[in-house]
């Protein structure tokens, strides 16, 4: 019976993915349902525990668990699986709402989240095992991945460690313009942080047991879809392998634990899997502050002031001055920007980058790995420019590492330059990993570190760390955003009203408000089991980890700046005494 009960499932979502839609379901936070459909929500829930559908879906889950995990069919699974989710509770109360949870409105504080309080999810667990013991899911008694009790262990004890603010994930969104990108990003980002931060059956491969774990993969999934709505013309049929070691994937792939269903058959939910999500305004917030952190930004570097956005459209392709679009190689025509020749770029190439590495020796490289990552035109000139930067990524690479090797330097200083010139070092490997065999003659990055590891370093030195992340290279947050946030001198109380506003929170009089309370805190460290568990990169992810706390640096810096989390959080906490 199980088994056919599994064969109608994937026969029903295989039939729904293929099929177009007129009228898609709306999929709204949860915080914006009435008590009424709240409630439904919550009793079907216990319905879908009850009917076995929820253990059904726990042992896909784990019996899938190294597939879907730490390659790029994560966010395409986890969409048809979190509609696999909504499909059962359909079952047990046709229209019952689908929530999702906006969890970066909780970020700064997220043990004071209403979705803690009985009224909604519950809390903590309780005695040694964690089990949960109040809230709607009380005494509830799991089966995968064997018996137990609903256990949740929060990982600051009695509270939650921070997750990531609105802010980084819309920086985060504007940076990244291959899916790829932006998926690696998120499994090694924000992601865990909520896993581990709820814990107990949260932080296992039957996640799913917590119905936490669906309102959290909604959240995730709408970073997708939101991603997508910013250029939907192209996103809607984008499926890449970019920033995973995966060989070439297609959207024609099967998603693993359902065989009738593609990876086509996800990518866009307004057809087919037929849904669309509501906005809960983090991004909405975000986006507002972004505009004046450039308009401020453009006013001190003497450029044009950007023109003024209507809250309510859709988020715009490209981004915010302060928020970098990645480089566009080619035009729809096929034709690189204007700039110097291929025979000028060879010949700049060949004499940059030598000697002692400097930042602007690293900037004049960097500008001319961009420049001829455009060219177009005759093969050979290319081929020219190429390799005569190959050659001269090489050298620089290579004087790194040996410059600071002299005795009157030592370790610590190689150890200082490559985590100040991480990001730049990895663009520059990237580059050249990415060029065809026949562009890049000569010896390869690869075997360079691999000698200087080998013969100066040992397997656990600099060179060893820096290997750890040649396979996730791509920018997922923007560079130069902590020299744009520099430029803004401090944010006006009408800026901070339309946050309240689009927030529809209560305003208060922010300078009541202890410093402390104001600031957006750091994110907390993942430990190494759970990126070994997922099949994750753990050095990819510290990198992600130090661009979020600069950038969390340069906002808590600026005079006035109130986070959209932090907003939310004090709205919360001081809105009826203000």
């Amino acid at each position: 019976m199980a088994k056919y009960t599994l064969l109608l499932s994937i026969l029903g979502l295989a039939a729904l993915a293929s099929a177009q839609c007129a009228n898609p379901v709306s999929r709204p936070e949860i915080r914006s349902l009435s008590p009424e459909d709240r409630a439904r929500f919550l009793s079907a829930l216990n319905k879908i525990r009850e009917n076995g559908e929820l253990d059904r879906l726990s042992k896909l889950h784990v019996e899938n668990a190294d597939t879907i995990h730490g390659h790029p069919v994560f966010l395409a699974f986890h969409r048809v699986f979190v509609n696999d989710f909504a499909a059962a509770l359909n079952k047990v109360d046709p229209g019952v709402p689908v929530p999702y949870w906006d969890w970066s409105l909780d970020a700064t504080n997220p043990i004071s989240s209403d979705l803690f309080t009985n009224n909604y999810m519950g809390g903590n667990g309780a005695g040694p095992q964690g089990c949960v013991s109040s809230g709607p899911f009380a005494d509830w008694k799991m089966n995968i991945d064997s018996p137990h009790c609903l256990a949740r262990k929060f990982n600051q004890g009695d509270s939650i460690a921070p997750f990531w603010p609105p802010e980084a994930l819309l920086s985060m969104q504007k940076t990244c313009s291959q899916y790829g990108a932006l998926s690696s990003g998120i499994e090694n980002g924000c992601h865990g942080a909520v896993h581990l931060g709820i814990s107990g059956d949260m932080s296992t491969m039957f996640a799913p047991n917590d119905p936490f774990f669906f309102l959290h993969h909604g959240m995730v999934d709408k970073l997708w879809y939101d991603w997508q709505m910013m250029e939907p013309d192209t996103r809607f049929q984008m499926y890449d392998n970019v920033n995973y070691n995966d060989p070439a994937v297609t959207p024609d792939d099967t998603i693993p634990g359902y065989p009738n269903m593609h990876v086509k058959d996800a990518l866009d939910p307004r057809n087919g899997l037929c849904y669309v999500y509501v906005n809960s305004g983090s991004g909405e917030a975000a986006k507002r502050l972004m505009q004046e952190v450039d308009r401020q930004s453009a006013l001190k570097n003497g450029g044009p002031t950007p023109p003024p956005q209507s809250m309510s459209a859709q988020p715009s392709p490209g981004g915010p001055s302060g928020l970098p679009n990645m480089p566009s190689p080619m035009s729809s025509a096929g034709q690189s920007p204007a700039g110097p020749s291929p025979a000028a770029l060879a010949a700049a190439a060949s004499a940059a980058g030598n000697g002692a590495p400097s930042a602007d020796s690293a900037a004049q490289l960097n500008e001319l790995t961009s420049q001829v990552s455009r060219l177009s035109g005759p093969g050979g000139d290319k081929a020219s420019a190429s390799a005569a930067l190959h050659n001269q990524q090489v050298n620089f690479l290579q004087n790194v590492l040996l410059n600071s090797m002299t005795p009157n330097h030592g370790l610590d200083v190689a150890s200082a330059f490559l985590n100040r010139h991480n990001r730049f070092l990895h663009r520059q490997v990237n580059a050249l990993m990415r060029r065809e065999q026949e562009e890049t003659p000569g010896l390869g990055l690869p075997d360079i570190l691999s000698g200087l590891a080998s013969g100066l370093l040992g397997q656990d030195g600099v060179v060893g760390h820096l290997l750890q992340g040649l396979g996730h290279v791509v920018e997922v947050l923007p560079q130069g955003l902590g020299e744009t946030l520099k430029a803004v001198g401090s944010i006006a109380e009408d800026v901070t009203n339309d946050v309240f506003d689009i927030l529809k929170l209560p305003k208060i009089d922010m300078s009541k408000v202890p410093e402390k309370e104001r600031r957006i805190p750091y994110v907390a460290e993942l430990p190494e089991w759970w990126y070994k568990h997922n099949n994750l990169n753990a050095t990819y992810a510290g990198q992600l980890r130090q661009q979020i706390h600069d950038m969390i640096d340069g906002f808590n810096g600026i005079d006035g700046y109130v986070s959209p989390a932090t907003a939310h959080y004090l709205a919360k906490k001081y809105g009826s005494q203000h």
